[in-house]
């Protein structure tokens, strides 16, 4: 049966024949669920017929034991394969019922070159502990290049820089690779300030604590007072939640 020409609905209908429980689930896994089970089923061997046992046939009464010892294992077999499709599956259901697919993780070799970039106000300085070599990001978007061994370590022993984060990787295969997806979407969320403000008080609130959270505070300071200098900043109960989040004086000029 060629089951990738097969629409989802068809695939369901057949899992559900064969004896799958199923939730929200794609395609492809369950493709792999249902050859899982075919190949559970493919192991199992029918029952040998017993064999006449007679008086003084030694011979004969050792096959059966071999046989009972053979059935015993595949029945163990059997079981076992069933456990381990039954764990799988309520692995799968959970994900499918927590938002579906768990983001990928990237293999890069060693040696590929990753663009980093600072996202913090002031200078940033970074030292290797394998070979002391020393990165200087003069300022906030100012852009150094690292090798997927340089940013290993700086993930082992310097968490923050890339988690909080105090620079961001400009490659989308790195960032993958690092399970950065997460963090970077609250660090996007500034770019889109006039827009959050225009949602209510509680999601408003929710982003400035994510921007505080992921080393954006300053980022956010700024970009909230160009937007209060320019007019397109003016609701007074916005202003004021964001001067008591951000423990700074927006209407003043000093930065």
């Amino acid at each position: 049966m060629d089951f990738e020409k097969m629409e989802l609905d068809e695939l369901k209908d057949y899992a559900k024949s064969i004896g799958l429980t199923i939730g929200n689930i794609g395609k492809e896994k369950l493709i792999a669920k249902i050859k899982e089970k075919e190949a559970s089923k493919n192991t199992e061997t029918p029952e040998r017929s017993e064999q006449e046992v007679t008086p003084g046939a030694a011979d004969d009464t050792s096959s059966k034991k071999e046989a009972d010892t053979e059935k015993s294992e595949i029945s163990t077999q059997n079981t076992s394969n069933d456990l381990l499709s039954s764990i799988a599956s309520a692995i799968d259901d959970l994900e499918d019922a927590t938002g579906g697919e768990i983001e990928e993780i990237v293999d890069l070799p060693n040696n590929y070159v990753v663009r980093v970039k600072s996202i913090t106000f002031g200078g940033l300085t970074y030292k290797s502990r394998s070979t002391n070599a020393v990165l200087r990001w003069n300022q906030i978007g100012a852009v150094q290049d690292m090798t997927i061994a340089e940013l290993n370590e700086m993930n082992n022993y310097k968490t923050d820089f890339l988690r909080k984060p105090l620079v961001i990787l400009m490659d989308e295969k790195a960032i993958k690779k690092f399970r950065l997806t997460p963090v970077y979407e609250n660090v996007a969320k500034i770019n889109n300030l006039a827009e959050v403000f225009e949602s209510d008080m509680t999601t408003i609130e929710k982003v400035i604590d994510d921007a505080i959270r992921v080393n954006m505070r300053d980022v956010l300071i700024s970009k909230v007072r160009q937007m209060y200098k320019t007019d397109r900043l003016t609701n007074v109960k916005i202003l004021k939640l964001l001067q008591d989040k951000l423990q700074f004086d927006i209407l003043s000029d000093d930065i």
